[in-house]
């Protein structure tokens, strides 16, 4: 059972749950408190830059079922959904948690994505978050404000296309998953019409920055 947290400089033990020898989630209830977790779900669903990317299907255009907003570092660039974003800081709401993450988990992060599900008409596929600004390892912590939704997960690979897991995410909890969740699995979060309320999932990243190019630099010359 998990330890309840009262506030983020608060410690506390994760439930683990294993998806395979080397595939884990580490599981927090409780990361930031109710009555600061209700002020937050609150202030970001009206404070966030909510934009709805639409995604290429078969030659045609569709709106993503959800509304996301991007942010982090300033100059960081992140490329989702056929476009590339570029950071420029962090709003203030969202310090509080970033700082409560990293705390409980141990990681750093520098950018999260930030899907605003309306109701339960809004969701996900399946997908894994390995895109290359990643590295070779990401570690994913993914925190949830509002609504309980199931986060569902299956292995990759040919034949082996059947959900394994489904795990509930509450109001205020926290799971990160390890690397290799991303690199043998895939997870998505279904529709959920019986679910009529709305929920903000963050996904907290750490893109590798982009290496500093000198190939404009010209060298002074002797006199």
């Amino acid at each position: 059972m998990c330890l309840p947290i009262t506030g983020p400089q608060a410690r506390q033990t994760a439930s683990l749950i294993d998806l395979s020898s080397d595939a884990q989630l580490h599981r927090w209830a409780g990361l930031m408190g109710p009555s600061q977790a209700d002020r937050l779900l609150a202030t970001l669903s009206q404070t966030l830059d909510w934009q709805q990317p639409k995604i290429t299907v078969y030659g045609r255009q569709h709106p993503v079922p959800r509304l996301t907003a991007w942010h982090g570092d300033t100059g960081l660039r992140y490329r989702y959904s056929g476009h590339t974003h570029t950071a420029r800081g962090w709003p203030a709401a969202l310090l509080p948690i970033k700082t409560a993450v990293e705390q409980v988990t141990g990681k750093t992060f520098n950018s999260v994505l930030a899907n605003l599900y309306r109701n339960g008409d809004d969701c996900m596929g399946y997908h894994s978050d390995n895109e290359p600004e990643l590295g070779h390892a990401p570690w994913i912590a993914s925190y949830n404000l509002g609504a309980c939704r199931e986060l569902t997960f299956r292995p990759k690979g040919p034949g082996s296309q059947r959900q394994c897991l489904s795990v509930p995410l509450h109001h205020d909890d926290l799971l990160l998953m390890s690397p290799a969740v991303q690199a043998h699995f895939e997870h998505a979060l279904p529709r959920r019409r019986n679910r009529p309320d709305p929920r903000i999932n963050l996904t907290f990243r750490y893109i590798v920055p982009e290496p500093v190019s000198y190939t404009h630099l010209t060298l002074p010359t002797k006199a």
